[in-house]
């Protein structure tokens, strides 16, 4: 909605607000706002516009307010605020429990807050009920279990996650810190080195040449 040019975006809701554009106006402003770094700001903006009216029309609808509570915990995430990320996507969740970003959101932001056994349990009991879920979802789990000391289950996740995103950098990057927690030091080091390859300019990319860094220090490595 804001394209190239989310300044200009910016701009435009707010002259639409001013004549009188409501709900719709407040919408496309805060998603600018997200845009342009002021993800607070935003996330307070969607968080009203989810939980409250109009409670009739279409605005008013299941649907449209977990859409806008997806966008919500997202602001929330990119502020580093996850506990608020937390409230609005189980808000989200109580209209549309099958909502798989609200679940992939909640998932990142207890990761952020560190409950790692609330992740695990949660997004292992997904993956049995419903198995043909994303690569994200499984990855998620995998890194769950692994900071909760969970290496088995973490392995057969990330195995998973991998068969249905081969070339996926955060799945790779992933699978490399389980390989190397569990002894398979060469493994880690080709899956790092491909996440540097796939996406030389990200942050996995980042974190891959740190964790290639870190082994390569380390005299008693293989």
């Amino acid at each position: 909605m804001t394209g190239d040019d989310p300044y200009g975006a910016r701009d435009y809701a707010q002259d639409w607000l001013k004549h009188n554009g409501g709900r719709p106006a407040l919408h496309c402003f805060a998603l600018a706002q997200m845009s342009v770094g002021e993800e607070v700001a935003a996330a307070k903006i969607l968080n009203d516009l989810a939980r409250n009216g109009p409670f009739s029309g279409p605005d008013s609808s299941d649907g449209q307010r977990a859409v806008i509570a997806s966008e919500a915990a997202q602001a929330w995430l990119a502020a580093s605020q996850p506990s608020e990320a937390v409230t609005i996507a189980d808000y989200g969740l109580s209209l549309q429990g099958a909502d798989m970003t609200l679940m992939l959101l909640r998932a990142r932001a207890q990761l952020m807050m560190g409950h790692f056994d609330v992740v695990a349990r949660d997004l292992g009991a997904l993956v049995a009920r419903t198995p043909q879920v994303s690569a994200e979802i499984y990855m998620l789990l995998a890194s769950a279990e692994r900071r909760d000391g969970l290496l088995p289950q973490a392995q057969l996740h990330i195995a998973r996650a991998a068969e249905i995103a081969p070339q996926d950098s955060a799945v790779l990057l992933e699978r490399g810190i389980i390989r190397g927690q569990t002894g398979d030091f060469s493994g880690a080091r080709s899956d790092w080195q491909q996440v540097i390859e796939l996406a030389p300019d990200t942050h996995d990319a980042d974190l891959a040449r740190q964790d290639l860094a870190v082994q390569a220090a380390d005299p008693d490595m293989p």
